[in-house]
């Protein structure tokens, strides 16, 4: 029963200044689910059933996790935990307003402040020192944290108590955060600390400079993780020939492509900006253990994300991805000239039936990157009129509405040295996937300036005598 008045006695205390600028009656209860470093129940000591910090080192030991809970985690409880051992005349202060006292309710806000602000933790040493005898406690709490811009600051806590006869315990007398507050915002801004080309040269360096190097090695897990860092967890992800996937699986899809590539080379790095909107692109050529070259792209849509602390009523911003968008593989590997031809075949082939069964990646855009923009044409039977690249896609995803399914049953190769050969494609219905219709469509190409295949002529066959379709009514 002394224990529960003194606890209320503590929580009633107003000694403290309103130098921070938090809404002091903001509800306490935390949404999220508490976990502290691993553990799997997520349970404060009390709840463990610990014993009383009736010795230095068990006051040193729940300290030490209470507070890292509520740093790392934002637990509420665990801060409840430790706040059963706050001396009623506790003195709580912090760098933000030096020779001022904090009650325990505005130390929590700061300490939830501080979790919101950092954002990777480091280096966590913990010093304890005997100054006084048993009878007295006296601990330094410090580490590192990586913040919104990815630099580092350290932060510090001190605390000291003293053996209470009464509680058989040692009870906390001064709690003071001696960690620089140079820098940290008072309340939480409403648009991101970091400088956004200060958010994409980060990204280009972690791209450029560590995932994708000249001379490629045994990349691990984590080093994709990493990068995963910066991409929000309900990211859309849409990857060429990949089925739909989340961050988790995108980031594990990564770091499996990517293991033990021999080499990277001509990695290109792009960015738009638009506002508050920022569009990445980037490009970077890859040599397979089979010495095939391989030519991947990317694009990587930013915007601010706004990380909402109930504990806080507010919100941080950051910049952060929201969108990936990975391009059909290109082959880059000089081939001879005939199998070079025939590997284009394919790939053609492939992504035109990928229009009609793909569902979960940007389909007619990939086939439309293996035509040229500006020499394209396309268009039904003999002596049609021809169109352009520009009204190609608006033409195929009208075919991929009327259609459910695709499959290559006959090629004929006219000239396979120039890519000019001519596909029969069997076609389901989508609104009857028994009512099956043939469609013969003739392509032809040609190599660019680099040696690359580029496509530039599409026409459906019409054949008059047959159950072939005319596209060009649709």
């Amino acid at each position: 029963m002394c224990r529960l008045y003194l606890l209320f006695f503590l929580f009633l205390s107003t000694s403290a200044s309103d130098f921070f600028d938090f809404d002091w009656d903001s509800p306490y209860e935390s949404t999220e689910d508490v976990r502290y470093l691993g553990r799997d129940d997520g349970r404060t000591p009390s709840e463990r059933g610990a014993h009383e910090p009736s010795t230095q080192y068990l006051m040193n030991e729940r300290f030490k996790e209470d507070m890292l809970a509520v740093l790392q985690k934002r637990s509420r409880a665990h801060f409840d935990d430790l706040a059963r051992y706050f001396n009623p005349n506790i003195q709580i202060q912090s760098c933000f307003a030096s020779g001022k006292n904090l009650n325990a309710d505005q130390l929590y806000q700061l300490m939830i402040h501080l979790s919101a602000y950092y954002r990777v933790w480091s280096n966590v040493e913990f010093e304890t020192r005997d100054l006084a005898g048993p009878k007295y406690a006296f601990a330094i709490m410090r580490h590192n944290a990586t913040i919104h811009d990815g630099s580092q600051i350290a932060g510090k806590w001190k605390y000291e108590a003293s053996f209470n006869r009464l509680w058989n315990s040692f009870l906390i007398d001064h709690l003071t955060f001696v960690g620089s507050c140079r820098g940290i915002p008072q309340t939480a801004p409403q648009d991101p600390l970091e400088d956004p080309d200060h958010f994409v040269e980060r990204v280009r360096t972690k791209l450029v400079s560590d995932l994708f190097l000249p001379y490629g090695y045994f990349k691990k897990l984590e080093n994709f993780e990493d990068f995963g860092d910066w991409i929000t967890e309900a990211a859309q992800f849409v990857v060429c020939d990949e089925p739909k996937m989340n961050k988790k699986e995108f980031i594990k899809f990564m770091a499996e492509r990517y293991h033990g590539i021999r080499r990277y080379s001509d990695n290109v790095f792009n960015y738009t900006k638009n506002q508050q909107n920022i569009e990445i692109t980037f490009s970077t050529t890859w040599e397979a253990p089979n010495t095939t070259l391989y030519r991947d792209t990317y694009t990587f849509r930013v915007k601010k994300e706004e990380d909402y602390v109930p504990q806080l009523d507010n919100s941080f911003s950051y910049w952060r991805i929201y969108w990936v968008t990975k391009k059909c593989t290109v082959d880059r590997t000089r081939h001879p000239a005939i199998l070079d031809g025939a590997n284009n075949l394919m790939e053609v082939n492939k992504r035109f039936c990928g229009m009609i069964d793909g569902e979960n990646w940007d389909v007619f855009q990939s086939f439309l990157d293996l035509f040229d923009p500006k020499d394209t044409k396309w268009g039904a039977c003999v002596g049609a009129r021809d169109l352009g690249y520009d009204k190609l896609r608006e033409h195929m995803e009208k075919v991929a509405m009327r259609y459910a399914k695709c499959v290559v049953t006959q090629v004929n190769i006219r000239n396979l040295i120039r890519a000019e050969f001519a596909t029969t494609f069997t076609m389901s219905r989508a609104r009857d996937i028994q009512e099956q219709e043939e469609v013969d469509v003739g392509f032809s190409g040609f190599k660019d300036k680099d040696g690359y295949w580029r496509m530039n002529r599409m026409y459906f066959l019409c054949d008059e005598t047959t159950q072939k379709r005319k596209f060009i009514e649709l």
